[in-house]
């Protein structure tokens, strides 16, 4: 039920976001907009049965005050025919500027899915409003941050006497910065680090990095190595506060960057 919904979202996000771009290729010829596609597998056999495979889109689009991005990966393991890993997440923000510059100020509405049974959550949403700040501006880094507040609300995992004592709603702030570096031609490297107070009990906290390296095959093909990890202060009870997870990509890119 749960990770339909989750793959719902997605489509409806990728749908709604992809008609843009066959429009766009059809009066110009240069888009406005960027679409990366990952795609991850590993199998081994023998001595041991395991498998893992991952998939993550990004979509950014582009007018002139207003701005659209979304996001949705999934990555699952098993080993001897037995689930080992699992975690879907898809995402959406919308931007608005808040001047005529290109770079300026704007303000941003986001929701979020994500399911993780390993780590105890069926499945967490989150809402927020933030301001996008740019920091600092070059021609090959860049530096900006996000800052607002956020409504979380988690369905966790476990059976308790009270089925309604699972679900787990609280409110907080965002605070997240984010860097994008061109380290060659054919190279960059991006970083995303997320904190999610809680405004109602300060020893709860949530920290989400993420930073990964691209290179460019040609202009349509990449390789991508991400890393990934989350940190609960207060996880469910049972389960372990950080996650990590590693990986390799093949990256099939369209847009703006594969015409640069």
């Amino acid at each position: 039920m749960h990770a339909s919904r989750i793959v719902g979202w997605a489509i409806v996000a990728f749908v709604v976001a992809g008609a843009a771009p066959i429009r766009a290729q059809k009066a110009a010829v240069n888009p406005d907009w960027d679409l990366k596609l990952g795609l991850s597998y590993l199998a081994t056999g023998g001595n041991t049965d395991t498998s893992s495979a991952g998939f993550d889109a990004r979509y950014l689009r582009d007018w002139r005050l207003w701005g659209l991005e979304a996001n949705a990966a999934a990555v699952r393991a098993t080993r001897n025919n037995r689930k080992a890993a699992e975690n879907y997440n898809v995402q959406a923000r919308g931007r608005r500027k808040l001047g005529e510059g290109r770079e300026g100020r704007e303000m941003t509405l986001g929701v979020r899915g994500e399911r993780n049974r390993f780590a105890g959550i069926n499945l967490r949403t989150i809402f927020d409003a933030s301001l996008l700040r740019p920091l600092l501006q070059s021609a090959r880094w860049k530096l900006q941050s996000l800052t607002g507040f956020s409504w979380t609300r988690e369905e966790r995992a476990g059976r308790p006497a009270q089925p309604r004592s699972r679900r787990h709603d609280s409110f907080g702030g965002l605070l997240q910065l984010q860097v994008n570096g061109k380290l060659s031609p054919t190279s960059e490297m991006t970083a995303q680090a997320t904190w999610y107070p809680s405004l109602e009990r300060l020893q709860s906290y949530r920290v989400h990095g993420q930073a990964s390296l691209q290179s460019q095959l040609n202009r349509h093909l990449g390789l991508r190595l991400a890393c990934d990890v989350k940190y609960d202060n207060e996880p469910v009870h049972g389960f372990r506060r950080t996650d990590t997870s590693t990986t390799v990509s093949l990256v099939f890119q369209l847009g703006r960057k594969a015409r640069a």
